[in-house]
């Protein structure tokens, strides 16, 4: 037989920890360091504690894909936000996969190809109105050294180099990290006051992105962004759609001028009440708001609720109103979370002409009805903005 004889070391040399065929444990750690320090980060700008602006390279990753659309949500009996964890989103989806074992089945297979071992859930073929695909899993150095024998449900995504706002979230309080304890503060920041104190707007050629601990804590929210040119630019997140709304029954709190009270926070204090009917059960977490004319001209009351497919067995605590249906023009974002209810309401009330009518000149606007707003799971807000065929057009 014929054997392959084992070096010996050189004069000088230690027999210990050395040979040509075992590589040095120095240089082993030295490239595992190397290699868990990609890809870099470049930090452009500090723009607050918790957010900051960096540059990062493209990134490879392999991980469970999951499509998410309008009818992922609301589904299975539950109501109210203290079953908000039944709602499925990228954010329930990434803990279930950390809490199940499939996180760290996936990172077992991978072994070597790991760059970090950080959870990196991606938001990609965002169509709007809170549709997109969910990728939940790591960034690999290469996909050549990724194994054929991964779960069922994975794939394999390149994300571009990209320019990001990084918002840091330290839920759990733990003392040795920093960032919002409240996800949803995050989002609020990065919709308000981040935009008004950078000038940064989405950048739909990106994906956003959140990182995850091993525990399942998320750690940081990235979102892709650019400094727009022009005003196309500024609003080039949204996306229109001509769409044919039916009638629409709706139970609603409803506020007027001189109310004190939050026409959202009146009906968040009842919903439970609708979400309990049969009328509710295929609505569970889809709201609407509108406007309703008051007797006074030019003055409008708060209208907010949920769709239901009757009126029967409706609590006494709320109206009872029926939207009209029609064409409509529906605008939305791309944002998945982190998006902002008054950008699509400046466009419908201030840009519609520029943004949309100009590029379509077989509508006009129809103010006889008014724009509604909807809102899945409490973001992801659109608007409905209506619409009429202009004299001869088809």
């Amino acid at each position: 037989m014929n054997m392959r004889k084992q070096a010996r070391p050189a004069q000088g040399q230690g027999s210990e920890g050395y040979s040509p065929v075992v590589k040095p444990e120095i240089l082993k750690m030295a490239e595992e360091m190397n290699r868990m320090a990609l890809p870099q980060e470049l930090l452009v700008e500090q723009v607050s504690e918790f957010c900051s602006i960096v540059d990062r390279p493209e990134m490879k990753i392999v991980g469970y894909a999951l499509p998410l659309n309008y009818e992922s949500r609301g589904y299975g009996g539950y109501y109210g936000f203290e079953h908000a964890n039944c709602i499925l989103n990228d954010y329930f989806f990434t803990k279930k996969l950390v809490k199940e074992g499939d996180m760290a089945l996936l990172a077992g297979l991978l072994g070597d190809s790991l760059l970090h071992e950080e959870v990196v859930t991606v938001r990609t073929d965002a169509q709007g109105d809170g549709n997109y695909k969910v990728v939940a899993g790591y960034m690999v150095e290469s996909f050549d050294g990724v194994p054929a024998y991964l779960p069922e449900y994975t794939q394999t995504l390149a994300l571009p180099p990209c320019r990001y706002a990084k918002v840091l979230i330290n839920e759990t309080k733990r003392e040795n990290r920093k960032g919002y304890d409240e996800r949803m503060h995050a989002d609020e920041y990065f919709v308000g006051q981040f935009r008004k104190d950078t000038g940064y707007v989405f950048n739909p050629t990106g994906c956003g992105f959140n990182t995850y601990d091993e525990t399942g804590d998320i750690l940081t929210k990235y979102e892709p962004v650019k400094l727009a040119e022009n005003m196309r630019e500024r609003f080039e997140s949204l996306r229109f759609r001509v769409v044919t709304l039916p009638e629409m029954k709706i139970a609603c709190s409803v506020t007027h001028p001189d109310d004190e009270e939050f026409v959202i926070t009146k009906y968040f204090g009842v919903q439970d009440q609708v979400f309990a009917t049969e009328a509710a059960k295929y609505y569970l977490h889809d709201y609407y708001g509108f406007p309703i004319d008051c007797p006074e001209k030019g003055s409008y009351s708060s209208c907010f609720g949920t769709r239901v497919s009757t009126f029967e067995g409706m609590p006494d605590c709320v109206e009872q109103l029926t939207l009209p249906g029609g064409i409509y023009v529906h605008i939305s974002q791309l944002e998945v979370n982190g998006d902002n209810p008054s950008i699509p309401y400046e466009v419908a009330f201030q840009h519609l002409k520029e943004l949309f009518l100009a590029d379509h000149p077989q509508y006009k606007a129809d103010w006889s009805r008014k724009v509604i707003a909807r809102f899945r799971q409490a973001n992801c807000a659109s608007v409905f903005v209506p619409l009429a065929l202009v004299d001869g057009a088809v």
